[in-house]
C-alpha cells in the first residue's frame, strides 16, 4: 500500500520558501508532493496515512564524513568525549579496568585537555589508575593518545625508540611520556582493535541504531583498513545494510584506506547497489590542531621555539606516489588535510596528477584556508567534507595555536559557497556527536551553544545554505542529485522529521531541535517516544 505523510511542514530544499503539506510514496520512491489543496482532493483511505504530527519534513540528513564502525567501537569503549574533570575522567578508567579479562585491553576515547584545564595525563597516571592491562586513552582528534606502561611493555618498546615517519614519541628528559601522535599510534591501536566479523556487525549495528535518533539516513564513512581484514569489515557492512529482513536501511558510501585499496581492488570486491556504494581512496597528509600536527606554512604561533610546523604524514613525492596509485585504478582520492601547507601540498599533487574525467577528488577537512588556497580549490574538480561543529570545539584555544591572521580562514564556509565550491556537512564522529542540528547550529552562529560573541561571523550560513550541507550538498558530493537531497516526485523516500521548524527558530536555539522521526526508503527506522 502507498504511503501518505501529512499534518507537517514539508521543505522540499528547492529554496527556503517551497513548501508542501503531504507526501505519497510508493515502493521506495517518493511519488508526488502535496499541497493541502492536493490532500483534499485524494481519497485518504487509500494510503498508509502517516502523522507527522506537526513535525518538519525535510530530505534525509547525510553526514558526508564519520566514521561509522568507529562510532560502534566507540559506542563500546570508556566514552571521556565532553568531560570537563580530571576526577571523573580517573574514575571512569578505574571502573573500566575492574571488568577486563587477562591481557585485554583498555581503550578509552574522547580525552581533551581544554575541557580538563590543560591537565594532560601521561604514562605514569594511567600507571596508578591501571598497571595490570595495556592502555590506551585516545585524544578526541584521534591523532594523539596516552598509553601506559603495559602498553609499552606489550609492544617491546623502549625509550630510545626513534620516531617513525609521519609520527611521534614525546619524551621527557629522554624517557617516553606515553604520548604518542598520529602513525606512531598504530602499534597500539592494531594490538587494542582485537575484532572479528562478528563483533564489527554488532558495533555497526549500535552505531546505526546511534545515529538514526540524529534524523541520519545515511553517511559517507571511511572504517576499512582499521580491523585486520579489511573483508570483516565489508561483510558486516553486507550483513547489516540494506532493506531485506533483519537489516537496516542505510545509504552508505565507503572510503577505502590506502592500505586495502589495491588489494580490493585486484580482489575485485563486491558492494550493494542503492545501500552499499565503493568511494575514493583515502589517505592522511597531517595530523590536527589539538596535538599541534596540522602541518602549517608557518609556525605554530604559541611554540615557543618557533620551530614547530606541524607534521607533514608524507613528503610530496610519497604524496604524490599515493595519487598515483588511486590513478593506476582511474580512481579518486580523499584526503584528510587540516593545515595550510598539507593543503597546498594535497593541491599540487592533484594538480599534476588530475582525477579522471567525471571523478572528483575528496578534500577532507580542509580546516585551514587563504586566499590564494580558496581560489586554486575553487577551480579544480574536488567537492569538500567540512565540519561545523569544529568551530566550537576548536576555538577559541586554536587562535592562540596559529594566530589571529590565519584564523580568519580557519573554517572559511561562507567563502567556499559562495566561490561555487561543493561543500559536505559531517561530524567526523566519533569525534564529534553526529547530530547534524549541531552542526547546523554552528554553521550559522559560528559560536557553541549557550555562549556569547562568534568567532569570525563573516564566515556564517544562513539556515538554508547550513541544512544544505546535510541534504542538497551531500547530494552533490555523492553525485546522485538525480535521486537524492530533495524531496521531490521520483526520489528515493529518504526523510528527517524535525520536532520544531529551523527556519522559523530562533537561530541560537537551533542546536535543541530533535529529530522526531528518521525514515529511509519510506520506512520509519526511528520514532522518538
Amino acid at each position: 500500500m502507498k504511503k501518505l505523510f501529512k499534518n507537517g511542514t514539508v521543505y522540499t530544499m528547492n529554496h527556503s520558501e517551497d513548501t508542501y503539506a503531504g507526501v505519497i510514496v510508493d515502493n521506495g520512491i517518493i511519488e508526488a508532493v502535496l499541497s493541502q489543496e492536493d490532500l483534499k482532493g485524494i481519497n485518504q483511505n487509500d494510503f498508509e496515512v502517516i502523522d507527522l504530527n506537526g513535525g518538519t519534513m525535510l530530505p534525509g540528513f547525510v553526514e558526508t564524513h564519520i566514521h561509522v564502525m568507529g562510532t560502534g567501537v566507540w559506542l563500546s569503549s570508556v566514552i571521556l568525549n565532553g568531560e570537563t574533570n580530571i576526577e571523573n575522567v580517573k574514575e571512569k578508567i578505574k571502573q573500566k579496568a575492574k571488568t577486563l579479562e587477562a591481557g585485554e585491553w583498555l581503550v578509552a576515547e574522547g580525552y581533551d585537555e581544554n575541557l580538563l584545564n590543560g591537565i594532560r595525563l601521561d604514562k605514569s597516571d594511567l600507571d596508578e589508575l591501571c598497571k595490570d592491562h595495556p592502555v590506551i586513552i585516545k585524544r578526541v582528534c584521534r591523532h594523539a593518545a596516552i598509553v601506559n606502561s603495559k602498553a609499552l611493555e606489550v609492544i617491546n618498546m623502549q625509550d630510545d625508540v626513534e620516531n617513525p615517519d609521519g609520527g611521534s614519541y614525546e619524551k621527557r628528559d629522554g624517557q617516553l611520556t606515553g604520548w604518542v601522535y598520529d602513525t606512531a599510534m598504530e602499534p597500539f591501536e592494531e594490538l587494542a582493535s582485537n575484532e572479528d566479523e562478528q563483533s564489527l556487525t554488532k558495533h555497526l549495528e549500535r552505531a546505526i541504531d546511534y545515529l538514526y535518533q540524529f534524523g541520519i539516513t545515511g553517511s559517507h564513512t571511511e572504517d576499512l583498513g582499521y580491523y585486520e581484514d579489511y573483508k570483516d569489515v565489508l561483510n558486516a557492512y553486507k550483513t547489516v545494510v540494506g532493506d531485506k529482513n533483519n537489516q537496516r536501511p542505510f545509504r552508505v558510501r565507503l572510503l577505502r584506506h590506502f592500505s586495502v585499496y589495491e588489494q580490493m581492488m585486484d580482489e575485485q570486491a563486491t558492494f550493494v547497489d542503492g545501500w552499499l556504494e565503493p568511494d575514493a581512496m583515502k589517505f592522511y597528509a597531517d595530523g590536527a590542531f589539538g596535538g599541534s600536527t596540522a602541518l602549517m606554512k608557518e609556525p605554530y604561533s604559541n611554540d615557543p621555539t618557533g620551530e614547530n610546523y606541524g607534521l607533514a604524514i608524507y613528503t610530496q613525492e610519497a604524496l604524490n606516489e599515493k595519487v598515483k596509485l588511486a590513478r593506476k585504478y582511474d580512481g579518486a582520492i580523499a584526503v584528510h588535510m587540516i593545515g595550510d601547507k598539507a593543503c597546498e601540498m594535497v593541491l599540487d599533487a592533484i594538480e599534476k596528477y588530475p582525477a579522471p574525467k567525471g571523478l572528483r577528488d575528496r578534500l577532507i577537512h580542509i580546516s585551514t584556508l587563504n586566499e590564494t588556497l580558496l581560489n586554486r580549490v575553487s577551480k579544480l574538480p574536488v567537492i569538500c567534507d567540512v565540519q561545523p561543529q569544529f568551530i566550537t570545539s576548536d576555538f577559541p584555544w586554536v587562535q592562540e595555536k596559529v594566530g589571529n591572521e590565519r584564523a580568519r580562514y580557519l573554517y572559511p564556509f561562507k567563502s567556499m559557497l559562495d566561490l561555487g565550491i561543493i561543500i559536505g556537512g559531517g561530524s567526523d564522529a566519533p569525534i564529534e556527536t553526529p547530530n547534524p542540528m549541531l552542526g547546523v547550529h554552528a554553521a550559522v552562529n559560528r559560536q557553541s551553544y549557550g555562549e556569547d560573541g562568534a568567532y569570525f561571523i563573516e564566515e556564517a550560513l544562513s539556515i538554508f545554505d547550513a541544512i544544505s550541507l546535510y541534504t542538497t550538498q551531500a547530494s552533490e558530493i555523492a553525485q546522485t542529485t538525480d535521486r537524492t537531497g530533495k524531496i521531490k516526485s521520483g526520489y528515493e523516500a529518504d526523510f528527517t522529521v524535525l520536532d520544531k521548524d529551523p527556519f522559523k527558530t530562533n537561530p541560537k536555539e537551533l542546536a535543541n531541535i530533535q529529530a522526531t522521526k528518521t525514515i529511509v526508503n519510506g520506512k520509519i527506522v526511528y520514532e522518538r517516544v
